[in-house]
């Protein structure tokens, strides 16, 4: 009886191999395909319980030195930044510090009374403040000012409200600029601080901060863009005036540290991640600082994802959680794609990457 058992378990442990090797197979022709037409260029990882089942580089981080990517290359993660920014403001909540149901002014008394009276901290991380956006003008100053959240929050952020607060959704980096400001002031330390405080130093993440443009971060690839066949070198936006909204870089290796926290409630009580990974009754998809929404895999099986992407020029980046599986994907891309921000649809690079790790 127990040889027999035994046999079983080495039968089981065969196919489950052989079932990883052939994904692995899969999703290398997937990256190698999309890498030959212009559409990926970077780093795919992937963890399901906290163990490594997938680990890819591919095309070049330098394309003017052939330098290629490899899973140390250092890459921008634009709006990611975001979910680590909801994370501080969560942690706030946790600590009493802040309510998700108090408004702008309670936090910022000298934001303007009649508009931030009605903006809520909730509304901000939905991204449904209703406040102007911020202009291409703002991305393109090399003014140190405004990298300076108190000097952006007066210049661009005080006018006239768009859309009633809470109602509707309207993408604006300018929300989350708000909220750093708002852990700044609470902290009375500025956002790079906090971040290194809160975040990355207790997680180890040692790979990972804000980028400056003027700058040199050791292993940290170039953005282009892919035309006609050919790649062009990245626009010049201040990645710095980004700040609490997009400007951090980091590493896949790194990442995966942060999804293994969020999964394990490392940062943040089981609570209030929970709360964050559950999409607005009124927005649809829209959660705290990321996207929720249920996924359909091509076996039929559906499954909650927790999805973060960001774009700047010449990067994409997606961070992709599974909780009830304990799942965690990551895909960053040094080329300008947008074949990663096509998961919802189950269309795209994401998506069949996802399917072949999660959906059969």
């Amino acid at each position: 009886m127990l040889q027999r058992l035994f046999v079983t378990f080495l039968l089981i442990c065969s196919v489950s191999a052989f079932a990883l090797a052939g994904t692995k197979e899969e999703i290398d022709g997937l990256l190698r395909q999309a890498n030959s037409k212009g559409e990926f260029s970077g780093v795919v990882v992937a963890t399901k319980n906290g163990k490594a089942v997938y680990q890819q580089a591919v095309g070049l981080a330098n394309r003017q030195f052939s330098i290629e990517n490899t899973l140390s290359t250092r890459f921008r993660i634009c709006s990611i930044t975001k979910q680590f920014t909801a994370v501080l403001i969560m942690q706030l909540v946790e600590s009493g510090k802040v309510e998700l149901d108090k408004s702008v002014a309670d936090y910022l008394p000298d934001f303007r009374k009649d508009t931030g009276s009605k903006i809520k901290i909730r509304d901000l991380l939905l991204s449904a403040s209703g406040l102007p956006l911020l202009p291409d003008e703002f991305y393109l100053s090399e003014d140190a000012k405004s990298a300076d959240p108190s000097f952006v929050i007066k210049k661009y952020l005080q006018g006239d409200l768009n859309a009633v607060p809470g109602e509707k959704f309207n993408y604006n980096n300018g929300d989350f600029i708000i909220l750093g400001a708002i852990a700044s002031k609470i902290y009375g330390k500025s956002y790079e601080a906090i971040l290194k405080e809160k975040i990355l130093d207790p997680l180890g993440m040692k790979n990972s901060g804000l980028l400056k443009s003027e700058t040199v971060i050791q292993f940290l690839a170039s953005g282009y863009s892919y035309r006609d066949g050919n790649y062009f070198n990245e626009g010049q936006f201040q990645i710095q005036n980004f700040g609490a909204a997009g400007a951090m870089f980091s590493t896949a290796g790194d990442l995966l540290i942060w999804d293994k926290a969020l999964l394990e409630n490392t940062l943040l009580s089981k609570k209030l991640t929970d709360e964050m990974f559950v999409p607005s009754p009124k927005l649809g998809f829209i959660g705290l600082g990321s996207w929720i929404y249920d996924l359909k895999f091509t076996n039929g099986k559906k499954s909650r994802m927790v999805e973060r992407q960001g774009y700047i020029n010449g990067f994409c980046a997606l961070n992709i959680l599974i909780p009830a599986e304990n799942i965690s994907v990551i895909l960053l891309s040094n080329t300008e794609t947008q074949t990663l921000f096509q998961t919802y649809a189950a269309k795209g690079l994401s998506f069949q990457v996802i399917d072949a790790l999660a959906g059969k």
